[in-house]
């Protein structure tokens, strides 16, 4: 082999290593980017539960005021004045 046939095949296979870094950075990148938008679709949601329970916990909290409201009588109403 010639000089110039071995540093052609080392050009070559440095240039192929190259591309393969690039290749696993690239689908790297990717992967962290469907981390990353699962992160935020899974935080969106778990708000949207936190704001869902908090609404469903205030509703009950009302209607058991309001119901308790309902079965006691006031007690400044009912004494005549």
């Amino acid at each position: 082999m010639k000089l110039d046939e071995i540093a052609a095949r080392a050009q070559e296979a440095l240039a192929k290593t190259e591309q393969r870094r690039k290749d696993a950075l690239d689908a790297w990148q990717a992967l962290e980017d469907e981390a990353g938008q699962a992160r935020l679709k899974t935080e969106k949601l778990r708000a949207l539960r936190l704001a869902r329970d908090a609404e469903e916990a205030a509703a009950k909290a009302a209607a058991s005021i309001s119901k308790a409201a309902s079965k006691r009588p006031s007690r400044a109403a009912a004494k005549p004045l």
